[in-house]
């Protein structure tokens, strides 16, 4: 049992072996600042009250985090700028098995080289990241999949800058986005009407790939208040840029998409494959972009119904 001061808060880190004595530490208390390689157990639900700060951070490589069915709580502020999980420039992380939910981030993997970073390896599986206020989650890195993952009601910043919110944003050579469904994203509307949102955002991403998601457009109660021609709307299930290589290529299998404006977006300098996808109820054209000419590949039918995420296994 170890007493130290973080971040002003003072925090008491439990690293307690598990009774099964397989080698794991438990967290049973935040902030936590976790500096040794190993593999680390949630004990109970815990809180986070502080605004700012992270309430995990990952200052080791081969780090594995298993939240044990257990939740990790923010403030939920609007103004929040807390991070749940935090790690930058680390390899092979992998969090899984829990919630987290009400901070700015709920996941943040982040490097300073978006094109050559020292992250990679990383794996986000079966976890739910719900009501955290601007990205669900950011992960900068090579190498890296999420999986089974619940990304629900992202959005609500009242901050003035970075606060369109983001279901997932990944940025980063062959990366996978597998299984996972978004949505009731929380529309950031400004004062003139417009409003945007953004269900996955994929950068620098050559060789990456997205299949079997769910990406699911809510509106809220909050857009009564405009009427339809103040709603100008930027909404976008998938958002492919090209980064600095501007050599993104990115291979989009049998997800579906209800709503959007344009459920996929592809940039230029981008392309990509698109196949085997459904897309309901697009406001626009369900591809915009340069493999827009491979809709014949694909199911658009504005009278399916997608209003619920498939079951997570």
């Amino acid at each position: 049992m170890h007493t130290v001061l973080l971040c002003g808060f003072l925090s008491v880190i439990s690293l307690r072996p598990t009774d099964a004595g397989d080698g794991r530490r438990e967290i049973a208390d935040l902030p936590i600042v976790i500096t040794a390689p190993g593999r680390y157990v949630v004990v109970q639900d815990l809180s986070y009250s502080a605004e700012s700060g992270a309430a995990v951070s990952i200052e080791a490589d081969h780090v594995t985090i298993d939240l044990n069915g257990h939740v990790l709580i923010g403030s939920g502020k609007s103004d929040t700028t807390a991070i749940g999980v935090r790690a930058v420039d680390r390899k092979q992380f992998t969090i899984s098995n829990g919630t987290i939910q009400g901070f700015y981030f709920g996941i943040d993997i982040n490097s300073p080289d978006r094109v050559n970073s020292r992250s990679r390896e990383h794996v986000i599986s079966g976890m739910t990241l719900d009501a955290n206020t601007y990205f669900g989650i950011r992960l900068v890195g090579a190498d890296s999949r999420i999986e089974n993952c619940h990304i629900r009601s992202t959005g609500g910043s009242s901050l003035s800058r970075h606060t369109i919110p983001h279901g997932v944003r990944l940025v980063g050579e062959r990366n996978l986005l597998k299984d996972c469904c978004i949505d009731d994203l929380h529309l950031k509307r400004f004062a003139d009407g417009r409003g945007e949102i953004v269900g996955v955002h994929f950068d620098a991403a050559r060789g990456s790939r997205m299949e079997g998601n769910t990406i699911i457009e809510r509106t809220t109660e909050a857009d009564d208040a405009f009427s339809a021609e103040e709603q100008k709307e930027r909404t976008f299930a998938v958002w492919i840029n090209a980064g600095p290589n501007k050599d993104t290529y990115l291979t989009v299998t049998n997800n579906r998409y209800a709503g959007f404006t344009v459920p996929l977006a592809f940039t230029p300098g981008t392309d990509g494959s698109v196949t085997g996808n459904t897309f309901s109820g697009a406001d626009d054209v369900p591809i915009r972009g340069k493999p827009a000419s491979q809709l014949g590949q694909n199911i658009i039918n504005d009278n399916l119904i997608i209003e619920a995420c498939p079951p997570v296994e």
